[in-house]
């Protein structure tokens, strides 16, 4: 009788281990699934970016957001601007009129696919001139800080705050406009 109870003991414990670790394999499965399905973008500002023309003869100078997709789906880039915090959004449409932008520049909506970057570019002096407008009109303030957004088309928005302020982006380019 007591190896019985022994033996009976022994399989009630072996079926909760292993109802434990069936529990355990379908919660690894169910994070799996939702990982695997997880958009994610990295984004990077800059404001220093220049390109020289073939000949040499003149530069072009702008911002650029570098929006690289770490996740493991296509992400379909709609649109991207910025916003100070508080305040309204400012969508950045591509200057048409500037040849060098409208060669860098991709149309949107873009198909991002994963481990592949899109540069969204803009015109520096056009963007230095809407900063300072934006400020003497009192929308913005010198101190403010911008953040830059990427909107994909299901809605979802990506952001980026950058660490300069307007006043510090507007001096360290001011010699480059």
């Amino acid at each position: 009788m007591a190896s019985e109870l022994f033996w009976t003991a022994f399989a009630a414990i072996g079926q909760a281990v292993g109802a434990i670790a069936t529990a355990a394999a379908v919660i690894v499965t169910l994070w799996q699934v939702r990982y695997s399905n997880k958009k994610k973008l990295k984004m990077k500002f800059t404001d220093k970016s220049v390109v020289f023309s073939e000949r040499g003869d003149s530069r072009y100078f702008f911002v650029n957001l570098s929006v690289t997709n770490i996740g493991n789906r296509n992400v379909i880039v709609r649109n991207w601007g910025m916003k100070v915090p508080k305040k309204s959004n400012y969508l950045l449409v591509q200057d048409m009129t500037n040849p060098m932008l409208k060669l860098l520049q991709k149309s949107l909506p873009y198909t991002l696919e994963p481990e592949y970057t899109l540069d969204l570019v803009f015109d520096l002096k056009l963007f230095l001139k809407n900063l300072k407008e934006q400020t003497e009109q009192g929308t913005f303030a010198m101190n403010d800080k911008l953040t830059f957004y990427v909107v994909d088309t299901t809605g979802k928005e990506y952001a980026l705050k950058i660490k300069k302020t307007i006043k510090q982006l507007i001096e360290d380019n001011e010699k480059n406009v």
